[in-house]
């Protein structure tokens, strides 16, 4: 550990200690996020022991608690208690970057109106908005008082870092951070003498080894657009260590979306990688019976195949249109106005998109937006979209109108669940054939990586680029360019399914 971030970190948890003390916190009643493993790691080096009676050995975060304790790094609210579910105001949050930063001068009067001079927050909150990285609630508020939310949290880690993260209103990270979740978030904001971890450095190197230009992204942008974790190990740990880096906790019954794959050969998610973070979020794998023939036409055949290629051994597999349909209103699309999905998609309440990035015969490349709109659909609601809404053929359709209709198909989706869905995409098996086909194409191309974030539109882009970038990707660039593909990111963007704009954070630098 360096002296200057040991130096960060101890203001922030003498902050905490003191303003905690001082009965600025308040309960907060939502499950705790897990410590990185970085932070279990260290813990594990100190053993993992506290003075706290609210700190059960066995808790997810005992560890992350211990390591900032025996680093006298944050104390407790008394003597025997850590009150790891009490809140932090946004004031609190304000003062500890502040500190963080050296505690700069600063010169002028309040910036809003609900805060005052000479109090223990003022200089910190001048000197946050003054920085950017504290903006108030655009009524001449900043909201000294209120619980700083998860989103909020990292919003102004990342803007004190000079970054300009765009808010994303998900509501599944519009709920206050815990002391718990807050240590674990400065611990990795401040990490590296000042530095984000993963803070966009020169380049990228994938799990084939390639040496991959940021500047070569396209739409990759680090003062702006959603977030999208990368690392380049395709294994149950890289799955899992991308999904715990997003921070979400889904609630209610949890469904966990993916292609099952066409027998006999394609390159369907093999169970093995992805049971770990399936069995993490204690989800149920679903899927929808398909429209062109095939194996998984039918309910049971697509059950037995979902059984041939070992899912059911994972988890519960649930095919959501062996009911029938349930239509979703399409909020701003141009060529539908409904979209049709399995029944059984009523009963989750959080939706893991699991997608296999690859090419397509007919959308150019498929990835999340196509698995959330093709995937998600009916069989019903397939030939919908294939038409682009007119309930034509499936073949001989408008292809912009297709591709179109697959974006505003998974928009209904996002806005029917109200934001509570992320997405991991794994690039490997770089076929420029779908998963749908039983015998695609030979890969051509290195694999990449596994990606994840809550945006799909700027994960499907951060892959489409990735692919542009690689020096071996020639293939499936052909394969995307001939189907006009790239106009689903385009259309997706613009109906407000996601930003095309991205900051890739590498979890291996």
């Amino acid at each position: 550990m360096t002296r200057k971030r040991m130096a960060a970190l101890l203001l922030t948890g003498l902050l905490l200690l003191t303003l905690t003390a001082c009965g600025q916190s308040s309960a907060a009643e939502f499950p705790l996020a897990p410590p990185s493993e970085e932070v279990q790691l260290l813990a594990a080096a100190v053993g993992g022991q506290t003075p706290f009676a609210d700190i059960p050995a066995d808790a997810d975060y005992a560890q992350a608690v211990a390591w900032c304790y025996e680093n006298g790094l944050m104390q407790g609210t008394s003597a025997t208690a850590f009150s790891p579910e009490d809140t932090l105001t946004r004031a609190m949050v304000a003062t500890v970057l502040y500190r963080a930063a050296g505690e700069p001068e600063v010169t002028g009067g309040p910036a809003f109106a609900d805060t005052q001079a000479g109090q223990w927050y003022s200089s910190a909150v001048q000197w946050a908005n003054e920085q950017g990285i504290v903006r108030g609630y655009g009524n001449g508020l900043f909201g000294t008082g209120d619980p700083v939310t998860r989103e909020q949290l990292d919003l102004m880690i990342r803007r004190y870092h000079g970054e300009d993260p765009a808010w994303t209103g998900d509501a599944a990270r519009n709920v206050p951070a815990t002391r718990a979740q807050a240590a674990a978030a400065f611990y990795a904001g401040l990490d590296k003498d000042g530095q984000q971890p993963g803070a966009p450095g020169d380049s990228i190197t994938t799990n084939g080894g390639k040496v991959i230009a940021l500047a070569d992204l396209e739409h990759q942008d680090a003062s702006g657009g959603a977030t999208v974790y990368f690392l380049p190990d395709i294994t149950p740990e890289g799955l899992v260590a991308v999904y715990d880096a997003m921070n979400w906790t889904p609630t209610g019954n949890v469904a966990v979306k993916l292609s099952t794959g066409e027998p006999p050969a394609s390159n369907y998610l093999r169970p093995e990688l992805i049971k770990d973070v399936v069995e993490k979020v204690n989800g149920t794998i679903v899927e929808c019976n398909t429209a062109y023939g095939g194996s998984r036409s039918e309910t049971a055949m697509h059950y037995q195949v979902a059984k041939d290629h070992g899912y059911t051994e994972i988890a519960k597999v649930d095919i959501m249109d062996e009911d029938g349909s349930m239509t979703l209103p399409v909020s701003g699309g141009t060529n539908l106005t409904e979209n049709y999905v399995g029944t059984h998609f009523a009963n989750y309440d959080s939706f893991l998109v699991l997608s296999h990035f690859k090419g397509h015969a007919m959308a150019g490349f498929g990835g999340a937006i196509k698995n959330i709109s093709i995937g998600i659909a009916s069989a019903q609601g397939k030939n919908h979209i294939h038409s682009g809404g007119t309930g034509g053929s499936m073949w001989g359709g408008d292809q912009d109108a297709f591709l179109e209709s697959m974006a505003e198909a998974g928009k209904s989706v996002v806005d029917a669940l109200d934001g509570k869905i992320v997405y991991i995409n794994v690039m490997n098996r770089l076929s420029v054939d779908c998963d749908c086909d039983g015998n695609p194409a030979e890969p051509d191309m290195h694999d990449i990586g596994v990606l994840a974030s809550y945006d799909p539109v700027a994960l499907d882009q951060a892959c489409v680029d990735l692919v542009y970038a690689s020096d071996d990707g020639g293939s499936l660039v052909r394969r995307m360019e001939s189907r006009n593909g790239l106009h689903t990111l385009e259309h997706a963007e613009a109906i407000g399914l996601g930003s095309r704009s991205y900051a890739l954070v590498d979890l291996s630098a």
